[in-house]
């Protein structure tokens, strides 16, 4: 269960302590603190520029040896998860690592942080064998392995690689559905049987079992049949970026399903995906957006497609070349500025952050997070 609301503490102190900044400004960082904020970092597995100001617009090549110690780097800073997206063209000349393959590698050389897909794509990978690929990751990382599921929107990857896209968004849900059905069931039961309209699975065996049960991401809140499916089978809800406006209007739209299917909304946990550009000063963020803009020119990518998608799942999105729109969707600025735009998240009950950092594959954001941002908000 994820506790989100210490009322009666904040009472107490209120009635104690109103007039007293410095007690109320501790107890909210004793808030925090209770409520133990993690940061996931999203690892660089496509190439761009691309669409400007997409995810990681520095990052010109893949390179793995970057890759690898950067993620490595990230653990010994006190990250708490490890992110990978799933798409088999994206960015740069489409150039992407592809998603349970890279998880496999980064589970094996890290021993601390969890190891999470971003939307795992349902259609790309049988469900009965996914299942066995997990349960092995299970192993192979001693349980830090995470679900983050998702049924795929972006049709342009179905043609090309031969997959069929379904004739509707809701077939492709429902698809999806019985394909964490069968997931869930092989991962939690070790032999399963299954018989619906998409999947049939006769005694699938899943052994070894994984190392402990694996917690269930789902997102977005764009699509009604997508929604019933996050309340009935998400331990934690995901948005995308988003603003401090379009995040509330996703979470009265969860709250609503919830309050249907008479599930407490307060067992959910909440998380955010994010980008990431700080700072010690405000100067070198506005040099870092001269050099965002300089790389507009080499944009060669397959990504218009990626627009229309983002204003779907983010009402306010007006398009990602004003500056404006960039600092209400994104963590931008110095230290203490971002504190203040988490600070906001974490007070609507955001308990993990998933961050991109757009000066990748230069480590300075990284490492400057790690270092002013994030004790604010972990345990001593």
């Amino acid at each position: 269960m994820i506790i989100r609301e210490y009322s009666w503490v904040k009472c107490k102190y209120k009635c104690c302590h109103e007039s007293n900044e410095f007690t109320q400004t501790k107890f909210k960082a004793i808030n925090y603190r209770m409520n133990r904020i993690k940061f996931g970092f999203c690892v660089p597995l496509f190439a761009n520029p691309g669409m400007i100001f997409f995810r990681t617009p520095a990052y010109k090549k893949l390179d793995w040896d970057s890759l690898r110690e950067t993620v490595l780097c990230c653990e010994k800073l006190g990250y708490d998860s490890i992110f990978v997206a799933d798409h088999l063209f994206l960015g740069q000349d489409g150039e992407i690592w592809e998603c349970m393959t890279l998880m496999s590698a980064l589970a094996a050389i890290t021993s601390k942080v969890h190891i999470i897909p971003i939307h795992l794509c349902n259609n790309f990978r049988i469900p009965s064998v996914v299942a066995k690929m997990l349960a092995t990751l299970s192993h192979i990382s001693n349980g830090r392995v995470e679900l983050f599921y998702d049924y795929g929107w972006r049709k342009a990857e179905f043609d090309a690689y031969g997959i069929d896209f379904c004739s509707t968004d809701k077939d492709r849900v429902q698809q999806m559905e019985e394909g964490l059905i069968i997931i869930k069931g092989m991962l939690n039961e070790g032999v399963f049987s299954y018989k619906g309209e998409y999947y049939t699975v006769k005694d699938a065996v899943c052994s070894p079992r994984p190392v402990k049960k694996l917690p269930i991401w789902m997102g977005e809140a764009n699509n009604s049949e997508m929604v019933c499916n996050i309340v009935k089978h998400a331990d934690i809800f995901n948005s995308m970026p988003c603003s401090i406006d379009g995040f509330q209007k996703k979470l009265n739209v969860i709250k609503a399903e919830c309050e249907r299917q008479r599930r407490n909304f307060s067992e959910m946990g909440l998380s955010l995906e994010t980008q990431v550009l700080i700072r010690e000063k405000e100067e070198e963020v506005d040099r870092m957006f001269e050099v965002f803009n300089e790389l507009k020119k080499c944009n060669n990518s397959y990504d218009a497609d990626i627009l229309e998608q983002l204003k779907k799942t983010n009402t306010s999105f007006d398009g990602y070349d004003l500056r404006k729109n960039i600092e209400e969707e994104f963590m931008i600025g110095t230290p203490q500025k971002i504190k203040q735009k988490l600070d906001q998240f974490v007070e609507m009950g955001v308990d993990h952050f998933m961050l991109w950092f757009m000066d990748y594959p230069d480590r300075h954001g990284i490492k400057l997070f790690a270092e002013t941002v994030m004790p604010y908000y972990k345990a001593n």
